[in-house]
């Protein structure tokens, strides 16, 4: 598996290459799948403090921009990519064997839906968080629509736990979460520890929203929308 911290750690921007495939099918969603992994791998080096490149071989998305997923910095072939990020990518994402030479490889799964019809950006992004990134997977409207009831409850809840006073978040729930990022970008086993913690009555409200905030900043769900709202609880009626 991949470890952020022992094979990307170094000094000055991270340049990363996501190798999209374009899809001749609008239910092949395994280009979109690994903008989203180059997406979520960015923020964790960026949590850690590290700057990040990144070129897609793919032209812009307005699917992606949807999905919360950071725009390029750079378009184009890998050779145009190296000149426009100032030199080489250290990381390769795609969902193909990579046949170039030098850094990382990181493979991704294909992802394929199995019914047509509109999805909800943000809970497609929690679906296929929620599934590891290196295994092909199933995308079916029953399972986004549940992706996006955990994701509207999820909302709901830091909403209310941000009216309470600030506190510390659980330390050793936070050293799990960082761990499975940095080592396979383990997001459903984050999401799991997200899950248990809101439903823990062991930790108070403000440490759980400090805690959902922070793996937000990597997950990029979007869970604080609802912080500040005048009557959340009026909108997942």
């Amino acid at each position: 598996m991949l470890s952020i911290v022992d094979d990307l750690a170094g000094f000055g921007p991270l340049r990363m290459c996501a190798h999209a495939p374009r899809p001749d099918d609008p239910d092949d969603l395994t280009g979109l799948r690994v903008l989203l992994v180059a997406d979520v791998l960015a923020r964790v080096v960026e949590l850690g403090g590290r700057t990040v490149l990144i070129g897609w071989t793919s032209s812009p998305s307005a699917a992606a921009d949807a999905a919360g997923i950071r725009p390029a910095d750079a378009h184009g072939t890998p050779e145009e990519l190296a000149e426009a990020l100032g030199g080489p990518p250290a990381v390769n994402v795609t969902s193909r064997t990579y046949e170039g030479s030098g850094g990382v490889s990181l493979s991704v799964g294909e992802a394929l839906a199995t019914d047509g019809g509109q999805r909800d950006a943000l809970a497609l992004r929690l679906f296929l968080l929620g599934r590891p990134h290196h295994e092909p997977v199933d995308v079916t409207g029953e399972a986004v629509d549940a992706a996006a009831g955990k994701l509207a409850n999820w909302r709901k809840s830091v909403a209310t736990w941000a009216e309470g006073p600030s506190k510390a978040m659980p330390a050793d729930l936070v050293r799990t979460a960082h761990a499975a990022l940095e080592n396979g970008i383990d997001t459903p086993a984050v999401l799991r520890l997200l899950d248990d913690l809101a439903e823990t009555t062991d930790v108070p409200g403000g440490a759980k929203f400090e805690t959902f905030a922070h793996l937000d900043r990597v997950l990029g769900l979007e869970v604080v929308r609802d912080v500040g709202r005048s009557h959340p609880a009026d909108l997942y009626r």
